[in-house]
């Protein structure tokens, strides 16, 4: 049967998947206390292991992680299910969480190993399940049996390790033993060679199924919330971290539009001080022109004039204006006559009388116009 290559490359994936999926679990039960860890993970019950002998039985108590706990020999007259009960709790192991199971000899074991394409990963299940009705002379009302897979070799194969044992065998051992069969949980035997896993054969009874299925919801749970907490504090983070670069963008750019606008500032001052300079130094006294230009440039958009007058007075023939109009802010209009280069000493000459025909103030001022010495002094 030929595999292609995208089928290598899903159950590549796969694989990588499940070992992506255990280290996380391992890595998430490290940080939690032993007992919790155990508790929640699936490898955490704690196994007995019955051995009949010709005398009784010996008791292996083994942690979930398969280390040695206490191993004790028990005479058969005295082997009941209260004394098994009352030596794991004399060693802090709960009855409850600890799988009972039946130590056998390898040899009454039938082992053996299929070889499945991968396209059966997802029957394997079936596929043992009749190939053992076909090529094996058991029937399945006569025994035990259980499988466990294993990393696939070099020709993409998915290697199958099936365990069967007579129930003949089993019921004899329990017999002898004095014990009931719904509480054993398992039936295996201590593996004598090098290949592949040591036969376990899991049995219906025994286990505590629904408090087993609790724990993994639990797991799941947990491990949701862990995950989801972490996903909402990177995507926090990264949220955060996106308004900040996209805020510092936009400073950058308004940075520079400043700059921009300060250097327009700049230059625009520059040539009116230049404009002006010229114009100091064409005529002596600034003309009707230049005053009028001056008082359009300085007076407000709410101001306009109804009258503008330029006459010399006094004996060194100085020159004076007179404006009269009205505006939205009569009062300010002497410091903004004043703030100019070209004129001062300004004053109102009338009382700001309010014009509800043309809804402003209206207002009457002088002003006297620098000579070209001093105007050239105010300019610098």
């Amino acid at each position: 049967m030929q595999v292609s290559l995208s089928q290598i490359k899903d159950v590549s994936l796969l694989m990588v998947g499940r070992r992506l999926w255990n280290w996380w679990l391992k890595e998430l039960l490290n940080l939690l206390p032993e007992r919790a860890a155990e508790w929640l993970s699936d490898h955490g019950r704690a196994k007995l292991f019955l051995t009949p002998t010709e005398r009784g039985s010996i008791l292996d108590l083994r942690s979930s992680r398969d280390v040695l706990i206490s191993s004790d020999s028990v005479d058969r007259n005295t082997l009941t299910l209260e004394a098994i009960d009352q030596f794991m709790r004399a060693h802090e192991v709960d009855p409850k969480d600890t799988d009972v199971g039946l130590l056998l000899p390898e040899s009454l074991i039938f082992s053996r190993q299929l070889y499945l394409p991968l396209e059966a990963a997802g029957a394997v299940d079936a596929i043992v399940s009749q190939d053992l009705a076909r090529k094996t002379p058991f029937k399945p009302h006569d025994v035990y049996s259980d499988y466990a897979t294993v990393p696939g070799n070099p020709k993409a194969k998915i290697v199958v390790h099936q365990w069967i044992v007579q129930r003949q065998f089993v019921e004899e051992a329990l017999s002898d033993l004095d014990i009931d069969l719904a509480r054993i949980a398992f039936v295996a035997a201590r593996a004598t060679g090098p290949n592949g896993p040591a036969p376990y054969i899991k049995l219906a009874g025994g286990g505590d199924a629904p408090n087993r299925w609790l724990r993994r919801m639990t797991l799941a749970f947990s491990c949701s919330a862990v995950l989801l907490a972490i996903v909402a504090g990177s995507l926090k983070y990264w949220t955060q971290q996106v308004e900040m670069d996209r805020l510092a963008t936009e400073i950058a750019i308004k940075n520079k539009m400043a700059q921009q606008v300060r250097l327009l500032i700049d230059q625009s001052q520059s040539r009116k001080s230049a404009l002006l300079h010229l114009r100091l130094q064409r005529r002596e006294m600034p003309g009707l022109l230049d005053v009028w230009e001056e008082v359009t440039r300085i007076l407000p958009g709410h101001t306009w004039l109804t009258e503008l007058r330029v006459a010399e007075v006094g004996a060194k023939h100085e020159e004076q204006i007179t404006l009269s109009g009205f505006s939205g802010a009569a009062p300010s209009l002497v410091s903004t006559i004043d703030s100019s280069p070209l004129f001062f000493d300004a004053a109102l000459t009338s009382p700001i009388a309010f014009d509800p025909g043309e809804s402003r103030e209206r207002f009457s001022m002088q002003a006297k116009v620098r000579a070209a010495p001093e105007l050239k002094e105010a300019s610098r």
